[in-house]
């Protein structure tokens, strides 16, 4: 009985190790100085990805938002997380429904224009009901569905570009997330 004890505790560990690093950020994963090397591990999917922990406090302060940022999770599929920010304020969403193709056929957008991030499938998106108010997303494709940053000037005057913004800061995100599946 000693044995079958000592191994299952073995395995225990083993597990929880092989789960912690797994969950653990690699170094230099998180502010945006990893580098990617275009292949990802087999079985890496969206999954594992938090919003919440996709930039360092350090990048995230670099683009004016304050940390930390808020957990948004009004869709199961769709977990977020919110950055009060200047001269923009920022939503990172994790979409595990969609892709920027799936996104692109729906009807609730005032303009979709197809664009890179990094090399990756993506978009820069206005919806129907936002043209006038200085917000933009920017989306690409990552694991089994989608990022998406969205940017929202919140002050007057209005002379920041949220698209360009959006953009900036989803090719911060894109280097610390799974490659499309």
């Amino acid at each position: 009985m000693k044995l079958w004890t000592r191994s299952l505790l073995a395995a225990a560990a083993g597990a929880a190790l092989i789960s912690a690093s797994a969950c653990s950020p690699s170094e230099g994963a998180g502010d945006g100085s990893s580098e990617t090397t275009g292949a990802s591990p087999s079985g890496e999917t969206l999954a594992s990805v938090k919003p919440c922990e996709l930039l360092s406090s350090e990048t995230l302060k670099s683009f004016g938002l304050e940390v930390p940022g808020e957990a948004m999770n009004s869709l199961p599929w769709r977990p977020g997380c919110g950055y009060q920010g200047e001269p923009v304020s920022v939503t990172l969403y994790k979409d595990k429904r969609n892709t920027v193709a799936s996104n692109e056929q729906k009807s609730t957008w005032a303009e979709f224009e197809r664009l890179e991030v990094n090399g990756r499938s993506g978009a820069r998106a206005i919806t129907q009901g936002t043209t006038k108010a200085r917000l933009c997303n920017v989306m690409f494709d990552a694991g089994q569905g989608l990022i998406q940053v969205q940017a929202r000037e919140d002050r007057l005057p209005d002379d920041v570009d949220e698209c360009a913004k959006a953009l900036e800061i989803a090719k911060k995100v894109e280097l610390n997330v799974p490659e499309p599946a």
